[in-house]
């Protein structure tokens, strides 16, 4: 009368084996997830600023006035701003909002916060697209690097034409710095 029947369910070892191979797992994808979401940023900022830069130059000849593209770095982020005017008459400040003296207006204020792990440097301060040819001066080029050390260079010729290359290899098609 004592016989046994068969036991439904898992035991506590066979439980803590799965949860920790369910651990092991989601400690080798969540970096890889945190890395791809980083390369997804890193190219809609890079494609973003691509768009504007062509912007600028268009809106140069289409306004018949010099435009002008500002790069600036602050402790809460990277800042990028195109605006009418003269060199200086328009400023990112700290808090991300565009500062300008008239009669300059912005045409595009982009602000990345610290927060995104994205950093945007140039080797110029300042980039004049002249109004006839459009035409920049000085020419320069324009990193986006992100947290994960990937990074998108564009290189914007005198001509007002801009290029992307990646310093860092094997970044999907762009060709190396």
């Amino acid at each position: 009368m004592n016989a046994r029947q068969g036991q439904s369910g898992f035991s506590l070892i066979e439980l803590t084996v799965v949860l920790a191979m369910t651990a092991i797992l989601l400690g080798t994808a969540l970096p890889a997830l945190e890395r791809m979401k980083q390369r997804q940023h890193l190219q809609l900022l890079a494609q973003t600023m691509m768009t504007d830069i062509q912007q600028a130059r268009s809106e140069a000849v289409q306004q018949a006035a010099n435009v002008q593209l500002r790069v600036s770095q602050h402790p809460g982020g990277s800042c990028y701003l195109i605006h009418t005017g003269t060199p200086g008459q328009c400023r990112c400040d700290d808090a991300g909002q565009a500062v300008c003296e008239v009669p300059a207006q912005v045409l595009k204020l982009e602000w990345v916060a610290a927060s995104r792990r994205m950093t945007l440097t140039s080797n110029v301060q300042n980039m004049n697209f002249q109004a006839r040819q459009g035409s920049v001066t000085p020419a320069g080029r324009i990193e986006i690097t992100s947290g994960t050390g990937e990074s998108i260079r564009h290189i914007v010729s005198i001509a007002g034409r801009v290029r992307s290359c990646s310093p860092t290899s094997g970044f999907n098609s762009l060709p190396r710095c």
